[in-house]
């Protein structure tokens, strides 16, 4: 936390400069539509390992993630630190898919490490 009182990142900034709550539910109301037109654009059967339709199906089921991580973020007064690491660890893990040789399963490694990390059930505001 900043000795700085001009540093938007102080949390101990009045109520008022946070996140509304009509604007979070505005958010999430967006993420769940985005949400169903993802899981009505996965194809019905699956593909072999590496053709056209698998590379769709993964860059959908990432996109699906990314709308968890999202959610995670926006859903509550308080964050779930942990919930949004296992989030972003499996964002890594299917873009790691995608990009092969971008360094993206070292960080999705790192990322379940510090799950280690921190005070067992500690959220963040």
């Amino acid at each position: 936390m900043s000795d700085n009182p001009a540093d938007p990142e102080d949390r101990r900034t009045p109520r008022e400069v946070r996140l509304k709550q009509e604007h979070r539910e505005s958010i999430l109301h967006a993420l769940k539509q985005v949400h169903e037109r993802v899981h009505e654009a996965y194809p019905d059967k699956s593909s072999p390992k590496l053709s056209q339709g698998w590379v769709d199906r993964r860059r959908l089921l990432l996109v699906d993630l990314a709308l968890h991580l999202c959610e995670e973020a926006v859903k509550g007064e308080t964050l779930g630190a942990r919930e949004l690491a296992e989030r972003l660890h499996s964002v890594l893990f299917v873009a790691q898919e995608l990009a092969p040789g971008h360094g993206l399963e070292k960080a999705a490694e790192l990322v379940l490490e510090s799950l280690g990390e921190g005070e067992p059930g500690l959220k963040v505001d």
